[in-house]
């Protein structure tokens, strides 16, 4: 009997050390994963509206896998994925919930540090920190007809301050709503772009740039550009301007269709300027002949940008190329044509140390992460990164 027991208990323990081998880890175990990231990544899986978002993370991305059925978290409960992010948190504008939160991803999870009510605006069109613990963010009201600002301690999550941005330029003619851009802030004033709109979304045949005392969020100049219509889109969601070493801010303007031109632009505005640098110009579209350029530029060093365009001689998708334009010099350095054709979601790119990091979503050889050195001007493979996806919606960096 003792034996018999003694069997049992044996036969009853390998069956329990077998399943827990064959079983996946669990995604929303708090025991795994580390408790501090470096870069993280968001994939999209089905079809909108259907869409899931999956975030994982690592600290290092030039080797190893992320694996969405064994490690990560499931997001869109959790709020949009418009993520501000700073020192290994992110910020997050819940609208349908009026609340601007605060995350960190620890253990595999996107844990929420703090949340406070706030519904000052409708959305959030645009963003700038002033300093390690103090975030701008802008956006209309629902209306559409007033520009609001709130200045975060992000802290706490504490307002500093908010109100009504005054001294735009009147609605013109036949437009009766703001089109808001993407914004900077150097030396004590706000660079913003906006432009005007109508009630079917089409815009005049130009873009307005203000400057903003930062203290009383006053205009204190704003100019009509005739260069270009349309506005670069400054939401969180996108990247389409960057702040050259604190001195310039480069943006881009998207026109509206139906806007009579499809080149995409890019401008300056010098800090200390009341005014775009209208000697400086470049049509991006014409740098990659013509060819459409999605909504992501990003500023790698050495007066070396980043474009991502899409090239019909790779088919009708996964046709995603990345170009290096010298910003000074106004040319296309080369294209990036080692990677593969890349079927490229929203950010899919970020830049640290003078490399650039492409999360890459192609039909061919597998996703990875590609790393592009700019000083060497060679392109390593990376990370293995989810197949069958989507798209990779936000791949980025925690900390700056």
């Amino acid at each position: 009997m003792t034996q018999y027991f003694r069997n049992s208990i044996f036969l009853i323990l390998a069956c329990l050390t077998i399943i827990g081998c064959e079983r996946e880890p669990d995604s929303g175990s708090s025991e795994s994963g580390e408790k501090d990231y470096k870069y993280f990544l968001l994939s999209a899986l089905g079809s909108w509206p259907n869409t899931v978002h999956y975030m994982t993370a690592t600290n290092d991305l030039t080797k190893g896998e992320m694996d969405i059925t064994k490690e990560g978290d499931e997001i869109n409960s959790k709020g949009t994925y418009s993520y501000i992010v700073k020192n290994g948190l992110i910020y997050n504008y819940k609208t349908d919930q009026g609340v601007f939160k605060k995350f960190k991803y620890i253990q595999d999870r996107l844990t929420t540090v703090k949340e406070v009510p706030f519904t000052y605006i409708s959305d959030i069109s645009s963003f700038v920190w002033i300093d390690d613990n103090t975030l701008v963010i802008v956006g209309e009201t629902g209306d559409g007809q007033h520009i609001r600002y709130t200045i975060f301690n992000t802290s706490d999550l504490s307002i500093i301050r908010q109100g009504e941005i005054e001294g735009f330029q009147p609605f013109p003619n036949a437009y009766n709503f703001y089109s808001l851009g993407a914004m900077t802030y150097m030396d004590g004033q706000i660079y913003l772009q906006y432009s005007f709109r109508d009630g079917k979304w089409l815009t005049p045949e130009y873009y307005n740039f203000a400057v903003i005392d930062y203290q009383t969020f006053k205009v204190k100049n704003s100019i009509t550009d005739t260069r270009s219509s349309g506005v670069a889109n400054g939401s969180p969601y996108f990247k389409t301007t960057f702040t050259k070493d604190k001195e310039a801010f480069y943006y881009t303007c998207f026109p509206r269709v139906g806007a009579g031109t499809s080149s995409i632009y890019l401008f300056r505005a010098l800090k200390g300027a009341t005014s775009p640098d209208t000697g400086y110009q470049i049509n991006l579209t014409d740098l990659v002949g013509g060819k459409s350029l999605e909504t992501v530029i990003d500023y790698i060093g050495n007066n070396k940008m980043v474009v991502l365009y899409r090239d019909p001689a790779l088919g009708n998708t996964y046709n995603g190329r990345y170009a290096i334009v010298d910003i000074e010099t106004k040319q296309l350095v080369r294209v990036l044509d080692e990677l593969p054709g890349d079927e490229p979601y929203e950010q899919g790119m970020f830049v640290k140390d003078k490399k650039l990091y492409i999360a890459i979503n192609t039909n061919k050889g597998g996703n990875y992460v590609w790393i592009y050195d700019l000083q060497t001007d060679k392109i390593t493979k990376g990370m293995k990164l989810p197949d069958k996806i989507s798209g990779f919606a936000r791949f980025d960096k925690l900390y700056d």
